[in-house]
Order: structure tokens, then sequence, then C-alpha cells
């Protein structure tokens, strides 16, 4: 069996670019992932949310620096609202260069860009739910004055209806963390409204083919497994009966190489959300600027006063460590160039991404002749 499926995979890849093929396998797994991801969303698993984020990030970047065109930018992008939705009420955690923009005030941005893949009604229902909840978790956290300047940058990048400005004002006034608008729009409906976007795009997409695959396989083993099981019982009383039932006839019918797996299909449309420019936006952002790519993991989780006075086009780049460089020869050497991907499972580079490292290893192989 093993012999026979070598010589197909040989045979076939003797015909084919096998880029392109390592190229559909990851796209494969970007599926995988990403639907894996929206489980753990509903079950509200932090620590393997962020886990399989990683894992998710990784594959994604490394797909994007090759020569193939990535066909996940919705995937990507949703990935990056459930990240910053999951951490909503971290206020220590952020996803932006300016430290004083908290996650849930990332995610309204992204959720803007998701408008043409949400129901309108649903998807205006997250977003009142979303700048109801970037005010609130500030209040309730007592920091009152991170919670004004929320309001603030609400009030300046969206057109609030003066009904619920009015009221989050007092709110903030008062820093009254029980007000009923907070007890009508709570974190918890935010989230559970999610789960329904998530459920909406699970029913409209097809299933995930590499889980699909899985299922059948492990299926197919139970199945042998039992009917081996029950011939077993059956020669005890019957020993003629094992001529019936030769191996090579359980193999034949229990094969998990050629299991009737549908194809897969593509999961969510090819079009690509560009940066946030919301209809009701009040005037240009001044301070901060987006790019059609948001970044899928944190920043930072620690913050200081000093970066919310400098803007994105002063924030300079984070300077490659001597513990980092050796931990990039290391990953080459063990990996190859161009395995980004699986340096970064192996080794910590503390949010880096395959870009990043593609981008020094080039620096270091001029500098150091590599």
């Amino acid at each position: 069996m093993e012999g026979s499926s070598s010589e197909i995979i040989s045979s076939t890849t003797d015909k084919v670019n096998l880029t392109e093929v390592e190229g559909v396998v990851q796209s494969w797994m970007i599926d995988y992932y990403f639907a894996s991801l929206c489980r753990l969303f509903r079950d509200r698993s932090a620590p393997e949310f962020r886990k399989t984020l990683k894992l998710f990030e990784s594959i994604v970047d490394d797909l994007e620096t090759s020569s193939h065109r990535s066909d996940h930018p919705t995937q990507r992008t949703i990935c990056c609202f459930l990240a910053r939705v999951m951490d909503g009420e971290n206020l220590e955690v952020r996803y932006d260069h300016v430290s004083r923009i908290t996650p849930l005030m990332s995610a309204l941005p992204i959720w803007e860009s998701l408008k043409d893949v949400s129901d309108s009604d649903l998807h205006a229902k997250i977003k009142t739910l979303l700048i109801v909840q970037s005010v609130a978790v500030c209040v309730k956290k007592g920091d009152s004055k991170l919670a004004n300047e929320t309001l603030k940058l609400l009030e300046k990048e969206t057109e609030l209806p003066a009904k619920l400005q009015g009221k989050l004002t007092t709110i903030v006034s008062k820093k009254d963390a029980y007000d009923q608008l907070l007890m009508n729009f709570t974190f918890d409906q935010l989230l559970e409204n999610i789960d329904t976007f998530l459920n909406t795009f699970s029913k409209e997409g097809s299933s995930v083919f590499l889980f699909e695959a899985a299922l059948k396989v492990v299926q197919a083993r139970h199945e042998r497994s039992e009917k081996t099981s029950s011939e077993q019982d059956g020669s005890e009383r019957t020993p003629s009966s094992t001529e019936s039932n030769k191996p090579e006839d359980n193999e034949e019918q229990v094969n998990p190489l050629v299991l009737n797996i549908r194809p897969k299909r593509k999961l969510f449309s090819k079009q690509i959300h560009h940066v946030w420019k919301p209809e009701t936006a009040k005037k240009e952002q001044t301070t901060r600027k987006r790019t059609s790519i948001y970044k899928i993991s944190r920043r930072s989780s620690v913050c200081s006063d000093l970066q919310s006075n400098v803007s994105v086009t002063s924030q300079p780049r984070r300077k490659w460590t001597t513990e980092e460089d050796r931990k990039l020869k290391a990953g080459v050497r063990k990996y190859g160039e161009g395995k980004w991907r699986m340096i970064l499972n192996d080794f910590e580079f503390d949010n880096r991404t395959g870009v990043n490292l593609k981008d020094r290893w080039r620096i270091l192989k001029k500098t150091e002749g590599y």
C-alpha cells in the first residue's frame, strides 16, 4: 500500500510544479485552521485560540510571500477581527501602533470592511455593540480617561447617532458601569451575535476539505477495527469463517487512500477588502495609517503613555536582536531557506511574521555572506 502510493506521488510530481502543489496544500491548511479558529472563538477557548492563530498567521504570511496570490483575504480579515474581540476586555493588549486604541476600537474598522459578507441587519447590530462596548469596557475597568479618549475617537471616526452619543457621554461623565444602555448591549451579546455571523458563514461555505478527509479516514479505521473485532469473536465460534474474511478483502473494502472525498470548494469569495473607508466617516484619519492587510496578532501587551504621542509614520521598526539572528540562522540550517512558517513554529520571534524573517535573512546574506 505504502509503496504503491509513493509510486503514484512520484509519477505525478514529474508532471506538475511542486511549488503549485504546495500552494494548494497550504490553501487547505488555511481553510482548516480558519474553521478551527471559528470553533475556538465560539468555545471561548482563548489560550487555544491564540496558539492556533499563530499557526494560521504564519501559514498565511508564508503563502503571501510566494509567487502565488493568496485566495484567502476574507478568512484573514475575519481572524483579525476575532482576535481583537477575543481580547476585547483586556485593556493592556494593543493591535495598533497608537497605544490608546483598545482592541475593540481596533476591531471596528475591520468589521466595517466585512460589510459586504454579512447580513446588513446583523452587521448594524454588531457595529452598535462594538461602539457601546468600546466605551463600556473602559468604564467597567475604572479607566475614565481611556473611556473619554475612546468616545472622542468614536465621534471623530464615525457619525454616531445623536441619541447614542448623548447616552455614552453621560455614562462616561458619571462613570456609571451599570447604566441601562450597558445592560442592554453587553459584551456577551456581542460575542453571541458574532457567533451567529460565523454560523451563517459556515452554512454558506463548504465544509473544510482536510477535516472531511481526516474524518473519513478515522471513520474507516473505526469500521475496520469493529469488523476485525467481530471477526475475531466469530472465529472463536466458527474457525472456518476466517477463510472467507481475508485481510486483503478488508483492505479493499475500507481503503482510506481511495475514499470518496469531495474536492475542495472555495470557502469564501476572492474579493479583497481594502482600507476602512466607512460612508459615515466625518474626516480622514490624521494620526493613524491603515493598510489593506491588518495585523493578525497583538503588537504588545504592555503599553506606555509615551507611545500614544507617536504616529505610525514616525514609529521606528523594532530592531533585530543578536538572539533573534541566532535563532533565524539555526532555523535556516535546520529547515532550509524559505521555510519561514516551520522556523516560526519551532523558534520564538515575539510576533514577527514570515515576511519579517524573509527580509532579515536577505540582509544577513548580504552582510555576513550566507
